[in-house]
């Protein structure tokens, strides 16, 4: 990925992730498995529905949020990799 973000797009990605964060605590999903990998797959996520031209923040939490466990997966296989 390589992509400039302008300051707007920041702070968009910057309140899906919070608000991605606080619907999964909320969820009680949260443990010592993924504890390494939930911001980073929650942020992964977000990510992908921005490329995709989602610019709505709430949605972006959502899907991010409904999709972690792939994302986990892909960040995990990455740090194994690594």
């Amino acid at each position: 990925m390589t992509t400039a973000f302008t300051s707007a797009d920041c702070n968009v990605l910057e309140q899906a992730l919070d608000t991605a964060w606080e619907i999964f605590l909320r969820s009680r999903r949260l443990d010592a498995h993924n504890l390494d990998t939930a911001r980073a797959a929650l942020t992964r996520g977000i990510l992908v529905g921005f490329e995709n031209g989602e610019r709505n923040e709430r949605r972006l939490a959502i899907a991010a949020v409904a999709n972690i466990g792939q994302f986990e997966a892909e960040i995990a296989r990455r740090q194994s990799a690594a």
